[in-house]
């Protein structure tokens, strides 16, 4: 008798246990921590500016998964990104704002800026298999500046070369004597983007799951803060994190 209630009590202990497993993979809600470093790079909108190479940036926050249906979530987020772009001017002469009228050519810019994004996004995984699922999520992320940095370096035509291969702010207003004639280096406070994902996602054991994948975040706002220039950055990065 006491052996058969031990073998029922284990038996339902077993059944208890994968009755839990399986709630706890098809949580509602549910919270994690990723970090994205990638790639950036620029985009001219105007013929006015170019791209100078491509850049490093990393980003790193919280996320959350807030069940609409059947593998169906909305994942907002909120995350710091770190951004390095550089672009240079067009045109073999640029004439400087600052101090005697002076021609420039070779005038290129390399940004340091800072966001905070708050990516709102829907996605869609499949059902788990063998611990992985296989996820895709698209949506936006509309971001406000937070720090900006920029160096600027030019050639001089039959004078001294532009004077700075340091790092100012550049929306400052007593750093306007950078700024040239044709453009000047100010950056946009906010940033709007548009998220594209996919990537798997394995159960480790219980509620927790790692996550990976790659995030496309297309800029779609112009990052410069001019009449006469307009540029978008993108992001190519590799999403790596934890649900809990």
């Amino acid at each position: 008798m006491n052996r058969t209630i031990k073998s029922t009590f284990l038996l339902a202990a077993i059944i208890f246990f994968n009755a839990n497993i399986q709630a706890q993979d098809d949580r509602d809600f549910r919270i994690g921590f990723k970090i994205i470093p990638g790639i950036d790079w620029t985009k001219a909108v105007t013929s006015n500016v170019v791209k100078n190479g491509s850049g490093i940036g990393f980003s790193f926050g919280l996320m959350a998964d807030i069940k609409l249906d059947q593998n169906y979530f909305f994942t907002p987020e909120i995350n710091i990104t770190t951004m390095s772009n550089s672009m240079k001017l067009k045109g073999d002469s640029i004439y400087s704002l600052a101090g005697p009228t002076r021609n420039y050519n070779n005038v290129t810019y390399k940004y340091s800026l800072k966001y905070i994004e708050i990516p709102l996004t829907f996605k869609f995984r499949t059902n788990e298999s063998n611990g992985m699922r296989y996820w895709g999520q698209i949506g936006i992320a509309p971001g406000i500046m937070i720090g900006n940095q920029v160096t600027t370096t030019a050639t001089a035509v039959g004078g001294p070369n532009f004077p700075t291969n340091e790092k100012y702010i550049s929306t400052a207003s007593d750093n306007d004597k950078y700024d040239f004639t044709q453009h000047q280096d100010n950056i946009n406070a906010l940033r709007a983007s548009m998220i594209l994902g996919a990537g798997i996602e394995y159960n480790l054991s219980g509620n927790t799951s790692f996550y990976t994948g790659l995030r496309f975040n297309n800029g779609f706002t112009d990052i410069l803060n001019d009449k006469k220039s307009k540029m978008i950055n993108n992001v190519l990065g590799l999403e790596l994190g934890f649900f809990f």
